[in-house]
């Protein structure tokens, strides 16, 4: 009796079941991008908005081609610019937010996707990529 119990209850289970397509996984869609490149994507924002003021007549941060990633994290006056751990307390970041004043760039501030990439690329370690 009690095999009968087993066999209808198993045919039961099984036929009742529709087919399951799962797994179902999430992923973020940023694990799927390459990394925020500092070349191609950070130096344009600075060349366009930034070198007008930060050249190498600046006594606090040159953000030219040439030296602005060693400025930002190892020779400007307020180096490192960029804190990896806590990407929000970044010196840039602030600046850019207008968390500390002046907001940086005087007269028009950056973009909010801007502001997101140079986020981005600080959290991704901040990489001379």
């Amino acid at each position: 009796m009690k095999n009968i119990f087993y066999i209808i209850f198993s045919t039961f289970f099984l036929f009742s079941c529709e087919k399951d397509s799962g797994p179902y996984i999430v992923t973020s869609q940023s694990q799927n991008l390459p990394p925020t490149s500092f070349l191609n994507d950070i130096q344009p924002i600075f060349d366009s908005y930034c070198i007008s003021c930060h050249d190498e007549t600046h006594a606090d941060l040159n953000l030219k081609t040439c030296c602005s990633w060693d400025q930002l994290l190892n020779t400007g006056t307020n180096a490192p610019y960029v804190n990896t751990s806590n990407p929000t307390e970044s010196l840039i970041y602030k600046r850019i937010t207008g968390v500390i004043t002046p907001q940086m760039p005087f007269g028009t501030p950056l973009s909010t996707s801007d502001k997101q990439l140079i986020l981005k690329w600080i959290q991704e370690g901040a990489q001379n990529n």
